[in-house]
């Protein structure tokens, strides 16, 4: 089989979930990861014949659970976050390229942060794979990051995240963010979450890859209720928050000035598509 082969034939087994510019992407990515062969092997030597060994098996295998709908991540079992590989599985969200701008907008506004000053906390709310969590502790080494979660598989994969710190590791427990904050946490300098917050109503709007693999605790909100967690958010805050404090949230962009209205004096801010995506106090 040459690379152009197993190019096409992905494009058409995966036709009916991805678009041919998407699928091809992901083919390309699964050469990539099985083969160490960059994606300009293509347009170079398209007619170059692929190994056949174990490697190439594997690949194949990769190929036939994305025309199951399994998501990429998943099957390659880590995401790529702010510069570090995150070990993915089903039970924890995968990370998207809108909440790493929440966490350089963090970096970006506090790049003025004086290591060696003590006493820098800061807490991921709904930390899921800890990505953020785990971001933001390698962004300020002197810092004391904390990042909790309710869901028990999550924070078993946030805990064996290898991520190259120069600083402490973060610490982890489980919560339940619409209860009180338990008892011992320190005040905060900054508070980040990105929340569940997809209406139950959006479902039809999502693919079936999604809704088939990722944990829907981690998306979804009554329709009835799409700030529950907000209100969570601006309680624990309210308790934990230093008077300083700032607060970053990822928000549904149907709720920019709802959600804004929970937290006074914050401002929205539009993601890199020019959605209402962020609200920061």
């Amino acid at each position: 089989m040459t690379i152009r082969t197993f190019i096409d034939s992905a494009v058409e087994n995966l036709s009916g979930l991805y678009p041919k510019a998407e699928a091809k992407s992901l083919a390309f990515r699964l050469l990539e990861h099985f083969l160490e062969m960059p994606s300009y092997k293509y347009i170079a030597e398209p007619d170059l014949i692929l190994p056949e060994n174990e490697k190439s098996e594997a690949m194949s295998g990769a190929l036939e659970q994305l025309c199951t709908g399994r998501p990429l991540q998943y099957v390659l079992g880590y995401a790529e976050f702010c510069g570090h590989r995150f070990k993915v599985r089903e039970g924890c969200l995968i990370p998207r390229p809108e909440t790493e701008e929440l966490v350089y907008r963090i970096a970006d506004e506090y790049s003025d942060y004086m290591a060696g000053e003590e006493g820098f906390n800061i807490l991921d709310l709904c930390t899921g794979s800890g990505c953020i969590a785990y971001s933001l502790a390698a962004e300020f080494p002197e810092a004391m990051v904390y990042g909790c979660d309710i869901s028990d598989d999550a924070l078993a994969i946030a805990c064996r995240q290898r991520v190259k710190l120069l600083g402490a590791r973060p610490v982890l427990f489980k919560a339940d963010i619409l209860q009180d904050p338990p008892a011992g946490l320190p005040e905060f300098d900054i508070i980040v979450s990105n929340p569940p917050y997809v209406c139950e109503g959006e479902r039809a709007q999502m693919r079936e890859n999604v809704l088939s693999y990722e944990p829907a605790e981690a998306l979804f909100v009554p329709d009835d209720d799409p700030l529950l967690f907000y209100r969570a958010v601006a309680r624990w805050a309210e308790s934990r928050l230093k008077p300083s404090g700032r607060i970053y949230l990822e928000i549904n962009e149907r709720f920019p000035e709802q959600t804004s209205a929970l937290f006074p004096g914050s401002t929205i801010y539009k993601d890199i598509n020019g959605k209402d995506r962020y609200v920061v106090r």
